[in-house]
């Protein structure tokens, strides 16, 4: 825990990992299906995108507010 949030930092990067990968993958649900294209969705960018945001939420975790 620190002193600016009420939870441990690893929930913190776990949680933004979570949103990111979610709405991410739900993103490029949407894309490929009105748009048809071929070929696959980048799923490595998305995995790769979501780590980078848990580490970023876990790292510099947002101020609380009152």
């Amino acid at each position: 825990m620190n002193s600016q949030t009420d939870r441990p930092r690893w929930w913190l990067g776990l949680r933004g990992f979570a949103v990111f990968l979610l709405g991410g993958g739900l993103g490029i649900f949407a894309y490929a299906a009105v748009t048809h294209r071929p070929g696959g969705p980048p799923w490595g960018g998305l995995l790769f995108g979501a780590l980078v945001c848990g580490a970023l939420c876990a790292l510099f975790p947002g101020r609380r507010r009152h």
